[in-house]
């Protein structure tokens, strides 16, 4: 800790009634040529004040030598790294290396874009198609509408089947047979797209979807409402008999009955059937007909065709993905030379500024130092002073020759330390500022080089890359085509 003005010149009170007390007791003595107790007890306490002062310079001086190795060797390291930046193209070998760890990746992902993309307008081509496929976003979510569907039905329905065992019965035959009439429907709603396709045994195929669904939903939906009448019939049989619910006898004869007043219809015989069952009958038809749709447009009206675009996109997706990964990692790579070379000419400039700035540094602590020891010196000579101004006017004998003497603590100091760090301080900003001189400008145009080259790289050597990825795709992929081949 540096001195503190007060802590010598508080004792000059103590000393000047120190002096009285000596003065009156003739002490010291007029022959005497050295200070005497009192005024050496505060001289040793002085200079050990002067003793601090001169460590703290000390330590100071020592930690500006050591920052001055610190700082020039921090000068050797960044002028040996700008010649090796100014002498070497970095940035096309850091683009090309972020580049080359994603390249197999990138290939891979290339070839399955490609193949995908190449089955598909293959098949596009096989059968005439021109249109983008379209299909809904999410399957589940279409087809939780033909649920829908199947539990308005069964609510509906459950109101027609309800006999002795209530609604909860009626909803339980309402539900199975819902699930029947709209499932099928479904499936061929399905089956029926293959009618957009160009072979004649494709379009059969579609073809015969409809026609099934036309008579299944016609004669499914006619059974459903004759066994509703077989169903009630059944229901008070249950009561009259006294029986807890329906046999499985019952239940299949009545099936069986309703059946075959179904098929009646092919004999232009339409079933004996009530209001209800006749009501029941369109419900069943319009909710075939919905779920039908349903079947016909869960999926592109090409069959196959949904499949594939899917398939392509999720192909390209991830070749989009891995191509941004590649694209950004090079970027950040490239961008990180920039800024290695941007804090190189921060390093230069901030070296020179070191210099300086540790200069100041000694410079404060010397100033300091002396400053401090004058203070100290000054302090002691008004204690002193006053000591023996106190003791000279209490005394009735001469006083020693000596008190005409103040005695001197500052130490004799060559400054030989001092000018040895300023020179070394001085040196270290001179070489700072030759290399700042001629570093600064190439570094700057350096810059500029790379920002341009940056563009460059981005804009056309990416692309350039990219063109170099899909042959290699293609390669990879004809090589995949000859293994199989030769497998076979």
């Amino acid at each position: 800790m540096t001195y503190t003005s007060g802590k010598i010149s508080d004792l000059r009170k103590k000393m000047e009634s120190l002096g009285v007390k000596e003065g009156g007791a003739l002490r010291p003595d007029a022959s005497s040529n050295s200070p005497d107790l009192n005024e050496i007890t505060v001289i040793l306490e002085a200079k050990q004040f002067v003793e601090v002062e001169e460590s703290i310079r000390t330590d100071a001086f020592l930690e500006a030598e050591k920052k001055l190795t610190e700082i020039d060797q921090r000068l050797e390291s960044i002028e040996a790294t700008c010649n090796s930046s100014l002498n070497h193209d970095l940035l096309e070998g850091a683009f090309q290396s972020a580049l080359s760890k994603e390249e197999n990746a990138l290939v891979v992902a290339c070839a399955k874009e490609m193949e995908s993309h190449a089955a598909l307008n293959s098949f596009k081509t096989r059968n005439q198609i021109s249109d983008p496929a379209h299909y809904p976003a999410d399957q589940l979510f279409h087809f939780s509408l033909l649920i829908m569907f199947v539990a308005i039905e069964t609510v509906i329905n459950a109101f027609f089947y309800q006999g002795s065992s209530g609604l909860l019965g009626g909803a339980v035959v309402a539900l199975s047979i819902s699930a029947v009439n709209m499932s099928l429907a479904a499936a061929l709603g399905c089956l029926y797209r293959y009618v957009n396709l160009p072979k004649t045994r494709e379009k059969i195929t579609g073809y015969s979807g409809i026609i099934f669904f036309v008579i299944l939903a016609l004669v499914l939906n006619l059974i459903f409402s004759t066994f509703r009448v077989q169903y009630e019939l059944v229901q008070q049989r249950v009561i009259q008999d006294n029986l807890s619910e329906p046999t499985t006898v019952m239940l299949v004869v009545a099936f069986r009955t309703a059946v075959a007043d179904a098929f009646r219809v092919f004999l232009l015989e339409f079933p004996d059937i009530d209001v209800l069952s006749f009501v029941l009958f369109f419900i069943g038809i319009i909710c075939s007909c919905l779920a039908f749709w349903k079947g016909y447009t869960y999926d592109d009206k090409h069959p196959g065709y949904g499949d594939m675009d899917r398939r392509h996109k999720t192909a390209a997706k991830l070749y989009n993905f891995v191509k941004d990964q590649s694209f950004n990692s090079a970027v950040e790579k490239v961008h990180q030379v920039l800024k290695e070379v941007e804090d190189l000419r921060a390093s230069l400039i901030s070296s020179q500024r070191n210099s300086y700035t540790l200069k100041a540094q000694i410079q404060g602590a010397q100033s300091s130092y002396e400053g401090n020891i004058k203070k100290i010196q000054g302090e002691l000579n008004l204690v002193i002073e006053g000591y023996r101004g106190a003791n000279k006017a209490t005394r009735t004998t001469p006083a020693p020759a000596y008190f005409d003497k103040l005695p001197i603590i500052i130490p004799e100091d060559s400054g030989a330390d001092l000018q040895k760090l300023i020179s070394a301080t001085d040196q270290l900003s001179q070489k700072s500022k030759s290399v700042a001189d001629e570093k600064l400008i190439l570094l700057s145009d350096k810059l500029q080089l790379i920002r341009t080259r940056i563009h460059q790289l981005v804009q056309e050597e990416f692309q350039k890359y990219l063109k170099t990825i899909t042959k290699s795709a293609t390669v990879a992929l004809r090589a995949h085509g000859q293994s199989q081949e030769a497998a076979r």
